[in-house]
């Protein structure tokens, strides 16, 4: 855990990587997992805890994920004993400081038991904000901002609904097999399969780790969300074409949007930051996705390139798929999501000098901030008389187009259908 807060690397990559060098059997690594992720997504809720039951003022950083390590188990999962649960804290304490510090996380684990029925919480009348963001574990900078526009409950909504554990949502790469037929391989490989609503292309598993599969190494699917998924459709690419993913990395809605062409489109992928094209890369090659050139971003813009759509998938605050990333949660600072605007207003400008007439111009995030999305949609629009902005429905299938709302933005913000929170909006270019 301290190098997971330390690092900017996905906890996903962190935990894999000690996977690979620690290997573990099955059912030890599915409780990994369930701890590292289970304490980020609730660590605002245990320090709160720790902090009112401590009566050392300032705990060493080590003996904090201790103690969070040790609470959660007690508080939050019923598979192991509690004595267990307090007695490995108890040697990890003794072994990482001393017998002091061993003492210290036995008395405040053993007294937070023994009140675990009655535990404390702050006041949800005299103070909303604290209320919210222990209860559910979200910094109190974010309840704020979700607050002053959504109102308590739909704050509360949102903050439980991040706090879900996801579920694990495939695309099924239909150049090389049907969805239906990837439904009865995956149960063949002993996972359990639910067809998706929305995606035409998606689908839902459980009891697998999916990349161990021998139907992940032969490219049959892409683990991607079905918000995500619907993206690729608004984009609507059609044979033939040119097209550009912006910021393409790691490539799940570039080898989407060739597999919807048929591989029949000229992909060109490219993103902003050179190091994460090595990402596009590895995934173009295990999905073998036909059609795709990937470039520096200097030769993908370069004076003279057009382009019939170009999709903007813009870097964001990402505050849209906190369940999936609950370690952003604590990493993130309020000055981002200008910062992002910023960028973003960049991206936008830069990509539009290389839209052909009659071209489609698709920007998407998966922030749930206005300065990021309906705002500044609403200021590229203004800005660029040029743009006509599209009502994006026809390029989406019939059931998921009730998330287009009434000024023709795509928006899954407070969907009841298990996706994660995305924005989009689609131009064309009329001059």
């Amino acid at each position: 855990m301290a190098e997971s807060e330390s690092s900017q690397e996905d906890l996903s990559t962190l935990i894999d990587r000690y996977l690979t060098a620690y290997p573990m059997e099955r059912r030890d690594r599915a409780l990994l997992t369930e701890l590292v992720y289970g304490i980020f997504r609730q660590r605002g809720a245990l320090d709160w805890q720790i902090d009112h039951f401590s009566k050392v003022k300032t705990l060493h950083p080590a003996i904090r994920n201790i103690l969070r390590l040790g609470l959660y188990q007690l508080l939050f999962l019923n598979k192991i004993p509690p004595s267990a649960a307090v007695n490995t804290s108890v040697e990890f304490a003794k072994e990482a400081e001393g017998m002091p510090a061993a003492r210290l996380v036995n008395g405040l684990l053993r007294n937070i038991l023994r009140q675990k029925e009655s535990l404390p919480t702050p006041d949800p009348k005299g103070d909303p904000v604290t209320f919210i963001a222990v209860t559910t574990s979200h910094p109190e900078w974010m309840v704020r901002r979700w607050l002053a526009r959504w109102g308590k409950e739909k704050t509360l909504q949102f903050c439980r609904s991040n706090n879900e554990v996801p579920p694990t949502t495939l695309r099924t790469n239909i150049l090389k097999i049907k969805r239906e037929a990837l439904a009865r391989r995956l149960e063949e490989e002993g996972a359990a399969v639910t067809l998706s609503t929305f995606s035409p292309v998606a689908l839902f598993v459980r009891g697998a780790a999916v990349s161990s599969l021998p139907s992940y190494r032969e490219g049959l699917f892409y683990v991607q969300d079905e918000g995500a998924q619907l993206i690729s459709e608004l984009v609507d690419p059609q044979p033939g074409e040119t097209i550009l993913d912006f910021c393409a990395a790691p490539g799940g809605k570039t080898t989407h949007l060739a597999e919807l062409s048929g591989g029949r489109a000229q992909m060109t992928a490219t993103d902003i930051h050179t190091g994460r094209i090595d990402l596009i890369r590895e995934n173009i090659a295990r999905l073998q996705a036909p059609g795709i050139s990937i470039e520096p971003l200097a030769e993908a813009t370069a004076a003279g390139r057009r382009y019939d759509r170009i999709l903007i998938d813009a870097p964001c605050s990402a505050l849209g798929i906190l369940r999936r990333i609950p370690e952003g949660r604590w990493r993130k600072q309020p000055s981002i999501i200008a910062e992002y605007a910023g960028e973003q207003r960049k991206i936008l400008d830069q990509a539009l000098s290389h839209l052909k007439v009659g071209g489609r111009l698709v920007y998407a995030t998966c922030s749930t901030e206005p300065e990021e999305n309906e705002r500044q949609a609403a200021s590229f629009g203004a800005a660029h008389p040029e743009l006509k902005l599209e009502d994006p429905r026809g390029g989406l299938p019939v059931s998921a187009r009730k998330y287009v709302n009434e000024q023709r933005y795509f928006t899954t913000l407070f969907n009841s259908d298990k996706m994660d929170q995305f924005f989009a909006v689609r131009w064309i270019r009329v001059e």
